[in-house]
């Protein structure tokens, strides 16, 4: 029974992120029969908790929007500091670094104040808000149209000033990352936003909790296989980790409560 409790709270763990859980990929990734995932869906609907679909389930109300910025903030908090300190780490004095939006990217930000003699690109007004008063720092924002789901800064404009600069490296959360789909978002002109961001960066680092890896959002950006570091925490389907090792992606494992 512990154990089905604990698959049932990653299944919903998912659900409240937004993510659409497919039956087939979902038994792979836990490691257990599809008809045991159909047994655990059967039993959340039951309790009210999510719709089935053919092949999976989806949100009680079957929506897929986007959640807002604060409720983001309010999920998996300790994963995702633990996950932004280890981030901060792989940053080095003298570093061009591209960060982008997401909740786990404001940790980061909050973590790099007083850092000296580092260049940082964002698109994102919250990241920029967070270094704004950093000497050490020289900032630079790009203009774009604003998302207000992430507070990233999109489109044609935001896409020409990554066009124009070189970094080492590029941090980016996700939305969604799944071994068929690769990294994806549900906004077109973000997909196409942070595509522009990979490609003006030497490697790119992927910041995301364990409640990302799921079945794809509707616009793919990047493929597992371009990932250089994926820096997640200790839940996230061992499954998974090990299709992305095969596919050369260095993981690095957190652990959230752990002391630094």
């Amino acid at each position: 029974m512990r154990i089905a409790a604990q698959r049932q709270k990653v299944i919903m763990d998912k659900i409240r992120a937004g993510i659409p859980i497919n039956v087939g990929e979902f038994s792979r990734e836990l490691g257990v029969s599809t008809m045991t995932i159909r047994r655990d869906l059967e039993r959340l609907e039951i309790e009210g908790l999510l719709t089935r679909t053919h092949g999976g389930a989806v949100p009680l109300n079957g929506s897929f929007e986007e959640p807002s910025f604060a409720e983001k903030m309010s999920q998996f908090p300790e994963e995702k500091m633990a996950i932004a300190k280890k981030a901060s780490e792989l940053i080095e004095e003298g570093d061009t670094v591209l960060l982008g939006a997401g909740t786990t990217l404001t940790a980061l930000a909050k973590l790099l104040k007083n850092r000296q003699n580092l260049t940082i690109v964002t698109n994102t007004v919250n990241v920029a808000m967070e270094l704004a008063q950093s000497e050490g720092i020289q900032l630079i924002l790009t203009g774009g149209h604003i998302r207000t789901k992430s507070y990233a800064l999109v489109g044609p404009l935001t896409e020409r000033v990554f066009r124009e600069v070189h970094a080492k490296k590029v941090f980016l959360g996700v939305n969604s990352i799944s071994i068929e789909h690769g990294l994806s978002t549900p906004d077109m002109t973000e997909a196409y936003t942070n595509a522009q961001m990979i490609d003006s960066a030497d490697k790119l680092i992927v910041l995301a909790d364990h409640s990302k890896f799921g079945q794809g959002a509707l616009s793919r950006f990047a493929d597992i296989a371009d990932i250089d570091t994926l820096i997640t925490d200790n839940r996230t389907p061992l499954h998974f980790l090990e299709q992305a090792r095969k596919r050369s992606v260095n993981v690095i494992i957190v652990n959230p409560g752990e002391p630094s």
